[in-house]
């Protein structure tokens, strides 16, 4: 009798307590109380959110949804243990829920577990293979892990999956200068003119690039000949030192100075730009110059630069201000457009321009001359690196070149290059 009786009663509260789960049940729709949660969620009501998943979750334990805000909401707090216990029960329950991904991620970034975010980003591709996000999640886990050569590899991998991200062109070329290689070499150029006793030009160049993580190092010696009926042949010697060095991910500054004692160069050159990168390939630079010439005139000039990458293209506008005394201004502008076939080496350019800039080596020897001068210029070049050592290139220019009030004359440039490069 006593079994019986237990058995009753024992019956009776499993009973009751279906009836308490079908009551509770009727009173709280797990679904519609899903919407306002997501509603609370968004209005930042995060304690509110906490309370409406865990009751839900009472009742409907493998309603993932759930897990997912109440995930939200604890990582939003601070709950990071939490949030992603949450998280990853989503992910091992059913990998169709795509944000448990995205927020784990980025929960594990954000914490600095960059190994582990890059883990979930490789997890995630492989389930959606054709989620753009996902591979560019993988890449921003490179650059804080410091490993600059598997970044380099595997935006080569992706990259002929999303050809038109001007992006990746950009971080690829950042990451080639920012590899440990020497290279050595010699630029020569020769610029012919279409009157009688002028010309032609020669300059040679020899210089060495010591590229290091941060940044570069590059002395220069220069040699020109210059012939013309006015200062008859004129030749000299100009040293320079430049360098770039990096001022964070996205940025990097040029210093660069020169002297030379001969009047075929000006005696004095001083350099400054600061490059920055943004978002979608943008970038822009700003920077100064200052050229003393053999004849003591100083020119000062202000220069800024806008540049942006269209999948293999990069274009690049230039504009330079300069002055002698502060009230007589002279302007100049830069167009260059660079097609690139593989590395940054490689490439074909074409640069049109207006006007003198103290950035043209060609004709520094006569840049007080020419500043206030009209010049119509146009260059075409083709750059290669052959078996990963050799560098050459070949540019070819033509210049409509003001010499005196509205006279002009033809001038014919060609500059050859080349230069190997050491590991």
């Amino acid at each position: 009798m006593k079994n019986i009786f237990k058995s009753n009663i024992l019956w009776l509260v499993l009973f009751i307590g279906t009836l308490h789960t079908a009551a509770l049940g009727q009173e709280i729709n797990v679904d519609s109380l899903l919407y306002k949660t997501i509603d609370l969620l968004k209005e930042k009501e995060y304690e509110q959110v906490k309370s409406n998943a865990r009751k839900a979750l009472k009742i409907a334990p493998d309603y993932l949804d759930y897990n997912l805000v109440l995930g939200r909401a604890q990582q939003m707090t601070g709950e990071i243990d939490k949030a992603r216990q949450n998280y990853e029960l989503i992910i091992n329950k059913n990998k169709d829920y795509k944000t448990a991904f995205y927020y784990l991620f980025d929960l594990e970034f954000q914490a600095g577990n960059y190994q582990r975010a890059k883990e979930i980003s490789e997890t995630a591709i492989q389930y959606y293979p054709d989620e753009e996000d996902f591979y560019y999640k993988k890449l921003s886990t490179y650059q804080p892990l410091g490993d600059l050569k598997a970044e380099y590899t595997y935006i080569k991998e992706i990259q002929p999956k999303f050809p038109n991200n001007s992006d990746l062109n950009r971080r690829l070329v950042n990451l080639e200068l920012r590899y440990d290689f020497d290279i050595a070499g010699l630029n020569y150029s020769i610029t012919a003119f279409d009157r009688e006793n002028v010309g032609p030009w020669h300059l040679l160049g020899f210089q060495y690039i010591r590229q290091r993580k941060w940044g570069s190092l590059v002395p220069r010696i220069n040699y020109a000949n210059r012939l013309s009926a006015v200062d008859d042949n004129v030749t000299g010697l100009q040293y320079e030192l430049d360098s770039y060095f990096f001022t964070g991910i996205n940025s990097y500054t040029y210093l660069g100075g020169s002297y030379s004692s001969d009047d075929v160069f000006p005696t004095w050159r001083f350099r400054f730009s600061h490059f920055m990168y943004f978002n979608k390939g943008w970038g822009a630079d700003i920077g100064a110059r200052y050229d003393e010439t053999f004849d003591d005139r100083k020119f000062y000039t202000a220069a800024l630069g806008v540049n942006k990458y269209i999948g293999s293209y990069w274009i690049y506008l230039r504009s330079f201000l300069m002055t002698e005394d502060e009230n007589k201004f002279y302007p100049a502008f830069t167009l260059t457009t660079r097609h690139y076939l593989d590395t940054r080496f490689d490439y074909l350019a074409l640069i049109l321009s207006y006007g003198t800039n103290p950035d043209e080596r060609s004709t520094l020897g006569q840049f007080q001359r020419r500043i206030s001068t009209d010049s119509y210029r146009v260059n075409l070049g083709y750059f290669r690196m052959l078996n990963q050592r050799y560098l050459i290139g070949i540019q070819g220019g033509y210049n409509y070149q003001e010499f005196l009030p509205d006279r002009f004359q033809n001038e014919y440039e060609l500059f050859l290059s080349f230069q190997y490069k050491f590991d």
